[in-house]
């Protein structure tokens, strides 16, 4: 048997991770079995989890996953099946312009994007990207074409937590720099990004749910070598296009 947690925050997460695998109803002798800990401790980190909204009062002196816990489950699956649905839409793109297409899923408590899901080009010559890494907002097309639709005071903390570009390590843009590149995001539907030095090149649009708020991003990126004003166009509306098609995936399984 494993040994129990001591310390207060690694026991809630241990009780969590219990309530997670199930069962639906347990009793406060039974749980504390399973944590291998004491009841009383046990109902004390219950009565934490029932005021949070993750636990609540069955029938007799029985609990249950709250609510909210299962909000946050869901939240979680419905941003797995963005990526899975995502999938598909990144794949024609590769297809059509043969590079790497990239979804970026935004982390509000992080406030950075992380790359959900990639779709490598064909080309030997390519930026390669990997799921899990973490976006910077104030640089690159898939970090602006978020951060141009955030509420004001988010986009005010990203901006003073953001100094230096994570590639060029250059100062943050200026303000009025920025906000004429929002209000371009903002009217034409894309952002878009191109670094000769670092031979990086993207266009990105903006993923919403149903309720009009911002889910991350989807966007091509590739060697600027490769970017030219004539394909910009043509790339852009796809882009904008595909994103929107995923919004609307994304609005009908939250309706």
């Amino acid at each position: 048997m494993n040994q129990a947690p001591s310390g207060s925050g690694e026991r809630l997460v241990h009780l969590i991770k219990l309530i997670a695998s199930g069962p639906h109803s347990f009793s406060l002798g039974e749980f504390a079995a399973r944590a291998s800990l004491p009841p009383s401790s046990v109902h004390r980190l219950l009565k934490i989890l029932e005021k949070t909204g993750l636990v609540e009062r069955g029938s007799g002196q029985t609990y249950r996953p709250g609510r909210e816990l299962h909000r946050i489950a869901s939240q979680l699956v419905s941003r797995f099946d963005l990526a899975r649905s995502a999938r598909p839409l990144l794949q024609d793109l590769v297809d059509r312009f043969h590079e790497t297409s990239v979804l970026c899923a935004y982390s509000p408590s992080a406030r950075r994007a992380v790359v959900a899901e990639v779709v490598l080009t064909p080309h030997p010559l390519r930026f390669n990207i990997e799921k899990g890494l973490g976006i910077s907002l104030p640089w690159g097309s898939l970090g602006r074409a978020v951060l141009a639709f955030l509420p004001k005071s988010e986009i005010e903390m990203v901006l003073r937590s953001e100094h230096a570009g994570p590639l060029t390590g250059r100062p943050r843009p200026a303000r009025e720099e920025l906000e004429a590149e929002f209000d371009f995001v903002r009217r034409h539907g894309f952002a878009r990004y191109c670094e000769p030095q670092f031979d990086l090149a993207g266009i990105a649009a903006p993923v919403f749910n149903g309720e009009n708020e911002i889910l991350g991003s989807l966007g091509v990126i590739m060697p600027s070598a490769r970017f030219s004003s004539d394909l910009s166009d043509e790339l852009a509306a796809a882009i904008r296009a595909t994103a929107e098609d995923l919004s609307q995936q994304a609005a009908i399984s939250h309706s």
